[in-house]
């Protein structure tokens, strides 16, 4: 709900203490901090909530502006400071050209399959990458141990780790090199004897690198303007090299 004063892209959410790394840190964590409202059995490898109104209870309090529980503004989804810069340079019939697109300043939240991986939620909407390997495991486990992990542990069908949450909002920031262009204009007495007033040849590149923090699952110039599970389901901008030539009579 709208509420005056509020910013457009709000993203309101549970301030994360951390993943707990045995059953004693849970069980000290759970003595001070009831948070039954999100699941039950917790145990080590999963999320660990802030107590941010000191009740003792993780809530959405009267989910108001007012009293919001235990859930805070941890950013904005709102793109701020779009830019496109071209830069443009030429020297002895030798041209460059390049352009670069971006956003200064974005938060998002990444839900779904696609970020979350397939845990027996919309798992065939899934498709496995590799950053879903780095998932919490304890000593010992068969696949190796992974406690400073980015994921809490898998559990099915279950999403008591997957609250909007300060540990997973995602830097949407970038900067990608959308087109760089190289060319060369062949000198005048040469293109004149062949009946052409100019011949030019060009190598040119589109989308050819990308600087971002987000996940690589995700290209950040195709979030949707508000996050849902169908992010990350689609094509991905193509790399493309092309030489040309231009030639004027």
């Amino acid at each position: 709900a709208y509420y005056p004063g509020m910013m457009k892209g709000e993203i309101w959410g549970y301030e994360t203490v951390g993943i707990a790394q045995s059953q004693e840190e849970m069980d000290a964590h759970l003595a001070k901090v009831d948070q039954s409202s999100l699941g039950s059995k917790w145990g080590a490898g999963d999320i660990m909530y802030k107590d941010v109104d000191g009740d003792g209870v993780i809530s959405t309090g009267e989910n108001t502006t007012e009293k919001p529980g235990d859930r805070v503004i941890l950013g904005n989804n709102t793109p701020r400071f779009k830019y496109g810069i071209t830069l443009d340079a030429a020297w002895k019939g030798v041209d460059f050209r390049i352009f670069l697109q971006g956003v200064a300043k974005r938060d998002y939240v990444l839900s779904g399959p696609y970020f979350w991986g397939a845990n027996g939620v919309d798992e065939w909407q899934a498709t496995g990458f590799k950053e879903h390997w780095d998932f919490w495991r304890p000593e010992g486990d068969p696949l190796g141990a992974n406690t400073n992990a980015y994921y809490p542990r898998v559990l099915k069908s279950d999403s008591r780790n997957m609250a909007v949450q300060s540990r997973y909002i995602q830097n949407a920031a970038y900067c990608r090199i959308k087109n760089v262009q190289i060319g060369y204009t062949l000198p005048k007495q040469w293109t004149n004897k062949a009946g052409m007033s100019s011949v030019r040849v060009y190598v040119s590149g589109d989308n050819l690198l990308t600087f971002s923090h987000m996940s690589k699952i995700f290209d950040p110039e195709a979030l949707e303007s508000t996050y849902d599970a169908n992010n990350g389901k689609l094509y991905p901008l193509q790399r493309t090299i092309s030489v040309g030539l231009n030639v004027n009579f």
